[in-house]
């Protein structure tokens, strides 16, 4: 059977002279430019707590139990193919369709401005080409949507990798 004990302690500190202060005092009727400061209060917790040591907790995990040789379970996976399939593919990280999502987006929002414009940033394509629109308005009308989907790739991306990482700590 364990026990446990918690005291706090929120009474004033006790100065130099050995007579407490009252405690019950009402200063509500006094003006604040004539209140004396108060003393500094100190809270204090003591905390002890008893075990036989014999039985186990149901909520502790078996992995943090005294003497226990198992690993946790983020270090389990540790040296494995965490990020392998069993077909020996790669995943990409979820960071790697953001970063994708917002060059794409910035690309096609300044196909739009360049084109609006009418001068050309880079100097690549002249005005005065016959492939200055079509161009830019490839990047402008398909760089949006791929921005969009590799978005959602990676919010899909990050879902999973959570949801195998709550799988791992035994949330799920």
């Amino acid at each position: 059977m364990a026990a446990a004990t918690i005291s706090l302690c929120g009474s004033r500190c006790l100065g130099t002279t050995s007579k407490p202060e009252p405690r019950l005092t009402s200063r509500a009727a006094t003006p604040l430019h004539s209140r004396p400061s108060l003393p500094h209060r100190r809270l204090v917790v003591v905390a002890a707590t008893e075990s036989s040591g014999e039985k186990t907790d149901g909520k502790v995990p078996s992995w943090a139990r005294k003497g226990s040789d198992e690993a946790p379970p983020w270090a389990r996976n540790e040296g494995g193919a965490s990020g392998q399939d069993a077909g020996g593919s790669v995943e990409v990280p979820f960071y790697a369709y953001l970063l994708a999502s917002a060059v794409t987006a910035i690309a096609a929002i300044g196909s739009i401005f360049e084109y609006t414009n009418g001068r050309p940033v880079f100097g690549v394509v002249g005005t005065d080409s016959p492939l200055y629109a079509p161009l830019l308005g490839f990047f402008a009308v398909t760089g949006i949507p791929t921005s969009g989907y590799l978005w959602y790739k990676a919010v899909q991306t990050a879902n999973k990798d959570a949801e195998e990482q709550d799988r791992r700590d035994g949330f799920l």
